[in-house]
């Protein structure tokens, strides 16, 4: 296992934890993140497709929008 995929590994296993096993997990088709399903035993519950990421992805957007809000402070 490399190092990117116990990165991966810990907080999955936080999840695992507090909500049980999931029954599939959408990722995009980072290496890591395949390392880590076969760690976990989840190797064929992970799902990767053109558009299956966007949820995840377009979660983040308010909080982009504030760091390039605070962007500014910084370069002033």
């Amino acid at each position: 296992m490399t190092r990117s995929a116990g990165i991966v590994l810990r907080p999955s296993k936080k999840a695992m934890k507090r909500f049980g096993q999931p029954g599939f997990v959408v990722t995009d088709k980072l290496h890591s993140y395949d390392a880590a399903m076969k760690v976990i035993g989840n190797a064929l519950g992970q799902e990767t497709g053109r558009w299956k990421n966007n949820l995840a992805e377009n979660s983040h957007l308010p909080f982009r929008k504030k760091e390039r809000a605070m962007l500014c402070f910084r370069q002033m």
